[in-house]
């Protein structure tokens, strides 16, 4: 079991999500920001390629298309399932600087494909939250 938000995490949401059929053209850059995470603020950076996870790294990125910010408990709901990312979006409680379009319309094929929901199982089930 791998501790979320730890580097373990990343390199199992990079081996998770490298093994997603390609989707051409769903391409992003995420800054995430996750404030009150057991270690403190955690900041990485995702970037999707072809419906991908190309890469997932602890740090900060100047060079992206937008910055996810969120509670800890809201990041925990978020890849538990147990929020919709819209409605977190809508409640105030997922905030996005920059092109929010990019997070909750481009990748919106991905989020809804079988592949992904299977992706997220997956993962979750190998994530100590």
């Amino acid at each position: 079991m791998a501790a979320f938000l730890s580097d373990e995490w990343f390199a199992l949401v990079r081996d998770v999500g490298s093994s997603l059929p390609p989707r051409t053209g769903v391409d992003a850059s995420l800054q995430c920001v996750v404030a009150g995470a057991p270690a403190g603020k955690v900041q990485f950076v995702v970037r999707v390629v072809d419906g991908r996870i190309g890469e997932i790294a602890s740090g900060k990125s100047e060079s992206v298309d937008c910055t996810l910010q969120c509670s800890y408990a809201e990041a925990c709901a978020l890849v538990q399932g147990t929020v919709d990312r819209e409605v977190s979006y809508m409640r105030g409680d997922l905030k996005i600087d920059g092109n929010y379009v990019v997070y909750l319309l481009r990748l919106q094929p991905l989020f809804e494909s079988a592949e992904f929901a299977a992706a997220g199982q997956s993962l979750r089930e190998r994530t100590q939250f």
